[in-house]
C-alpha cells in the first residue's frame, strides 16, 4: 500500500519517499514472498510492474533495484521474454560504481532470478549461498528484526520451494520452518482495515 500512494501522489510526496520507491517495493515483494500468499504476492508484482522505466531518469543509482524488481515481477507474472530482458539490463548495471544496491547483493539476486527462468536449480542454490553470506557478514550477530531473521535468502528460498525447486539453506537466520510453509491464500482477521481488504481481495493471485 506505501508503493501505491507513493506513486499516486509522487507530485507531492517528499523527494526521499519518491526517491527510494524501489526500495519500499523491494521490502513490499520480499514481505509478500514470506507470506506465501499468492494474492498478497500479486498485489506487490502488480504495482511494481506500474513502475515506468523513466523513474530511473531521475535515479539512475536505482537501476539494479529496478531491474532486480521488474525482473522477478515479470517472472512471476509468467512473462519470460520481459523477464530475461529485465535481468539483462540488470547484469548490465551490476559492475556499476553508482549503485545503490552493491555490485555483491544484485550479483546473486540475478543468479537467483537466471535460475528460476532456466529452472536451474544449481544456480538458485548458489544464489541462496551467496545471500545468506552476505547477510552473515553484513548484518547477523544484532537482535532487531533485520539481524536475526535473512528477510532475502528466505523470501526467494520460499520461491524456490512453490518452483518445486530442491534447495536448502542451512543456517541460523533461516528458520526450519520455512520448509514446512504450505504456499497458499489466508483468511483476513475480521479487523483488517477496509483498504487492505479491498486490495487483497482485488488482487490477481499469481500462479
Amino acid at each position: 500500500m506505501v508503493s501505491e500512494l507513493v506513486w499516486q501522489h509522487r507530485e507531492v510526496v517528499g523527494e526521499d519517499e519518491w526517491s527510494n520507491l524501489p526500495i519500499t517495493a523491494e521490502h513490499a515483494l520480499r514481505d509478500a514472498l514470506l507470506s506465501a500468499d499468492p494474492r498478497v504476492v500479486g498485489a506487490a508484482v502488480d504495482e511494481i510492474l506500474a513502475l515506468d522505466e523513466s523513474y530511473l531518469d531521475d535515479y539512475p543509482d536505482m537501476t539494479t533495484r529496478y531491474y532486480h524488481l521488474t525482473s522477478l515481477a515479470h517472472l512471476l507474472r509468467e512473462d519470460t521474454a520481459q523477464a530475461r530482458t529485465a535481468l539483462a539490463s540488470l547484469r548490465d548495471s551490476v559492475e556499476k560504481d553508482n549503485q545503490y544496491l552493491g555490485t555483491y547483493f544484485a550479483q546473486a539476486f540475478a543468479d537467483a532470478l537466471e535460475g528460476f527462468l532456466d529452472h536451474d536449480e544449481q544456480l538458485v542454490q548458489q544464489a541462496l549461498d551467496s545471500l545468506t553470506a552476505y547477510h552473515e557478514d553484513v548484518r547477523g550477530g544484532g537482535d532487531g528484526t533485520a539481524e536475526l531473521l535473512d528477510h532475502y535468502t528466505c523470501a526467494y528460498l520460499i520461491l524456490a520451494h512453490h518452483r518445486g525447486m530442491n534447495v536448502h539453506v542451512d543456517n541460523e537466520y533461516v528458520p526450519a520452518e520455512l520448509y514446512d510453509l504450505e504456499w497458499g491464500s489466508v483468511e483476513l482477521p475480521e479487523d483488517t482495515p477496509d483498504a487492505l481488504r479491498d486490495l487483497y481481495e482485488n488482487a490477481a493471485p499469481i500462479a
